[in-house]
């Protein structure tokens, strides 16, 4: 087994190589498992990121076992089994996230969420973020095929959409950054034929913005149409 490396009192790494256990148990630090009083039998609260590449960040209440190892649910372990076997010099870090730690200056960024997300919602978005891209195919309205700048956003916002609608690829779109800042917040909109519908904001600044009124989505199903209807509900023209 791989060495593990304390980057602070609650976090470390855990490199992939050498890997011989299953995949639902993973080895802690002993010397932050101490610190953070592991015990066998109960739920902690972690942040698990893997190298920016894979775009996996987890946040959720994970399983001790044995005093020192984590238990990965099901899910978690279908998503990470490919990246961990193909890319054996790669590694995860953990971070401890119900214990304060006034020496931590791990340098990690704080989880993005607005609570705890649970892993079945995590891995949703990765999912939903992945059919985005294999369904676009670069930007749905400029083709620009930069995936890594590219953004996953739901057509019905996150906040008035089910749990299914939130998973639901129809209720996506893949934009570039400006693009989807503008879908976002209700500068621009898309017709039932995919149509750009553009505020009275970005009529003004569509030449600085790259827009044009005769742009539409670069393709389109019949299932996208009754976001698009949601979406316009709550496009501004005025703005």
């Amino acid at each position: 087994m791989a060495k593990l490396l304390k980057i602070s009192n609650t976090s470390w790494e855990q490199p992939f190589r050498d890997r011989n256990k299953e995949l639902h148990l993973w080895n802690s630090h002993g010397d932050v498992a101490d610190y953070c009083k592991f015990t066998d039998g109960t739920k902690r609260l972690l942040r698990i990121t893997f190298e920016p590449r894979f775009e996996i960040d987890i946040v959720d209440h994970f399983q001790i076992t044995s005093g020192r190892e984590i238990s990965f649910p099901r899910e978690l372990q279908e998503l990470i089994r490919p990246v961990v076997f193909n890319n054996p010099s790669s590694y995860f870090v953990v971070r401890v996230l119900d214990i304060d730690d006034e020496e931590e200056d791990s340098g990690l960024d704080e989880p993005n969420t607005d609570g705890t997300a649970t892993i079945r919602t995590r891995i949703g978005q990765q999912r939903f973020r992945n059919e985005l891209v294999k369904y676009w195919e670069g930007c749905a309205l400029s083709g620009v095929q930069l995936p890594e700048i590219l953004k996953a956003s739901h057509i019905k916002p996150w906040k008035d959409a089910t749990h299914a609608e939130r998973l639901d690829p129809f209720n996506g779109i893949l934009l570039s950054p400006t693009y989807d800042a503008l879908f976002d917040r209700g500068y621009i909109s898309f017709g039932d034929d995919g149509h750009v519908l553009l505020s009275a904001s970005a009529k003004r600044l569509a030449s600085e913005l790259g827009l044009s009124e005769g742009m539409r989505l670069r393709k389109i199903d019949e299932r996208h149409k009754k976001y698009l209807r949601t979406h316009r509900e709550l496009f501004d023209s005025s703005r």
